[in-house]
């Protein structure tokens, strides 16, 4: 049973009593990320996330890992674009410790000077982690590209040289200002009643917020554009991602996207795959998915394969493309694709923690709750010729980027990728 509060500050509470689970997942979904970063501070919500897990006024950063590894706690945290996430998933006895931990991390962390030095060579290394790692490095390049009139194009991370810049100061006054109980959603799922998570939040949560401060509310505009780009990076495989426009959050076409998705660039049946990998070769693997954000998200087309291959393989996709918006999916795609997704939907309302994440981010951002039988049922409604709308809306000649990340940066993209 689903059931939300929102308090006179601004916080809101869901909960979502699941019968016969151990397991209680609880999310402190904080409706802020890179987004609402500038240039003064960029990388500063991914290292708040770190920073809150190295120290209280009453916990030292060890204390905190041992008394959540005592009770056989899982808990983590990320942070994205727009939205940074702490969750928890225990069984029921334990979620108190839990919620008092994750409560005592938001109001009490001191941001200590040491652990700050500390830390930030730890995000340093986590940066050069990722500038390593091919398919990562194109997702930035892409994003950069495709989304280069809105903040969306800066890495979560930040710059090395950005990360070290970070004050104290900074950290405090950017926690004060979006850490606030308007744009925080407390959210539940599993073995616990509504009135149980009420009492909880009202005990470490509701008394401790000196302010209820400004909720968040980001739309970006972003500009229509062909782009071709390239980064040099010496592997035995080039890097492409192909980028369309997507959805925005609470999207009429968003169940569209779905169906379209699975028929076209997920599992081994779709179009893709079978046409890119199978009959061709090119690939070891391809795939497309579509990302939704307030700034209207991105379809993209991602796959490696050795740099020689790399304008056959542009060329297949490309064919590929305008067959699928000419022709649209056949009615066996997408009966199979719809099922797919309802069967997928089904499986994952079985796990406490996306059930959790689930409800937090529409809330947050939608300000609506969906339940997993309307969901089916919002599937179930949509038809063939919706998704073939979809695809002619998204699959515009006019505004797309290509990137690729390799040891050849003179391939003429642009040859290679029109539709």
């Amino acid at each position: 049973m689903l059931k939300t509060k929102t308090y006179s500050n601004g916080l809101r509470l869901i909960v979502d009593k699941m019968e016969n689970y151990e397991s209680v997942s609880f999310n402190m979904f904080v409706k802020t990320g890179s987004v609402n970063e500038d240039d003064s501070n960029r990388g500063i919500s991914h290292f708040i996330e770190h920073m809150l897990f190295k120290g209280t006024t009453t916990r030292s950063s060890l204390d905190i890992s041992k008394q959540l590894d005592a009770i056989g706690a899982n808990v983590n945290a990320y942070t994205d674009k727009e939205e940074t996430v702490y969750y928890t998933k225990t069984t029921a006895d334990n979620a108190e410790k839990c919620v008092e931990i994750l409560s005592d991390m938001l109001f009490n962390s001191t941001f200590d000077a040491k652990e700050m030095s500390r830390e930030k060579n730890v995000v340093i290394e986590e940066i050069k982690m990722y500038d390593d790692d091919a398919p990562s490095k194109v997702e930035l390049l892409a994003n950069q590209a495709f989304y280069d009139s809105t903040p969306f194009k800066f890495d979560v991370a930040g710059t090395i040289s950005s990360v070290k810049k970070i004050k104290q100061s900074q950290m405090f006054d950017y926690k004060n200002r979006f850490y606030v109980p308007s744009n925080i959603v407390l959210s539940f799922a599993g073995n616990i009643t509504f009135e149980d998570a009420e009492k909880l939040v009202e005990k470490y949560y509701i008394p401790n917020f000196k302010q209820a401060g400004k909720q968040v509310n980001n739309k970006f505009e972003n500009s229509r554009k062909i782009k071709f780009v390239k980064s040099f990076k010496d592997n035995a495989q080039s890097q492409v991602c192909i980028s369309f426009d997507g959805t925005s959050f609470g999207d009429k076409d968003v169940y569209a996207s779905k169906i379209f998705d699975i028929a076209f660039g997920l599992g081994m049946s779709s179009i893709l795959f079978q046409t890119i990998r199978e009959k061709l070769g090119l690939v070891y693997n391809i795939s497309s998915s579509t990302i939704s954000n307030c700034a209207g998200g991105d379809m993209s087309i991602r796959f490696a394969t050795s740099t020689k291959n790399v304008p056959q393989a542009l060329l297949a996709v490309a064919e590929e493309i305008k067959n699928v918006t000419s022709a649209g999916i056949s009615e066996e795609q997408f009966e199979n694709a719809k099922t797919n997704l309802i069967s997928s939907i089904k499986l994952s309302f079985e796990n406490t923690s996306f059930v959790s994440l689930f409800n937090a981010k529409r809330l947050a951002f939608l300000n609506q709750t969906l339940t997993k039988q309307n969901y089916v049922e919002a599937v179930q409604k949509v038809t063939l010729q919706d998704v073939k709308n979809y695809i002619v809306s998204r699959f515009r000649s006019d505004n797309y980027t290509v990137s690729l990340v390799g040891d050849n940066t003179k391939i003429k993209l642009e040859k290679y990728f029109k539709i």
